[in-house]
């Protein structure tokens, strides 16, 4: 009779855990910006898993975000031209707001010669983005900004030529992070 209550215990045990261990994650915090700073994260999806997308902050090269890893970025409040390169160049105007975080995604596309990048912000209203959000802060590992020594002054003249180019011609090709665009959490959306 002992034994038949040990057994059962360790079943009573041994389920309770197993319950507890397979609860799926639902709610993730996210890193918070320093007071009176912004944040941004910067994602990488979709074609291209063995390309480095590079990403600046108009003159400032943020990094190579590699496949499995995501970007997450301090900044001063205010106007920022984010833009990503690959085969082509993608820009995002950003009015971003003191103590908030938002997300843009770098997003590989097929390309002529190799993968291009679309770079578009993320909208906390939209179920698709939330979900994307969540996926990428769940599997990914996170990167943060480090100051580098590269040298991309080329590279930068010729993105900024471009840009001003597409400005100069009213282009809807250049995308709108608005102030309101903000994340609380990457926690998994539900319909």
């Amino acid at each position: 009779m002992e034994s038949l209550k040990k057994v059962l215990l360790f079943f009573v045990i041994f389920s309770g855990l197993s319950t507890v261990f397979a609860q799926k994650v639902t709610t993730q915090s996210i890193d918070k910006p320093s007071e009176g700073k912004s944040l941004v994260y910067i994602l990488k999806t979709g074609a291209g898993a063995l390309l480095n997308f590079r990403v600046y902050d108009k003159d400032k090269f943020l990094g190579a975000i590699p496949s499995g890893k995501y970007l997450v970025y301090e900044c001063e409040p205010g106007e920022h031209l984010f833009w990503a390169g690959s085969e082509n160049r993608d820009y995002v105007e950003a009015n971003l707001e003191p103590n908030s975080v938002y997300v843009l995604n770098a997003e590989g596309q097929m390309g002529v010669f190799i993968a291009s990048v679309s770079l578009r912000p993320l909208k906390p209203t939209e179920f698709r983005d939330k979900k994307l959000f969540y996926q990428v802060v769940k599997n990914n590992t996170k990167t943060v900004y480090q100051p580098s020594s590269d040298d991309k002054a080329e590279n930068i003249a010729k993105a900024i030529e471009k840009y001003n180019d597409l400005k100069s011609r009213n282009s809807n090709k250049i995308a709108v992070l608005s102030s309101d665009m903000k994340f609380e959490n990457a926690d998994k959306p539900t319909k």
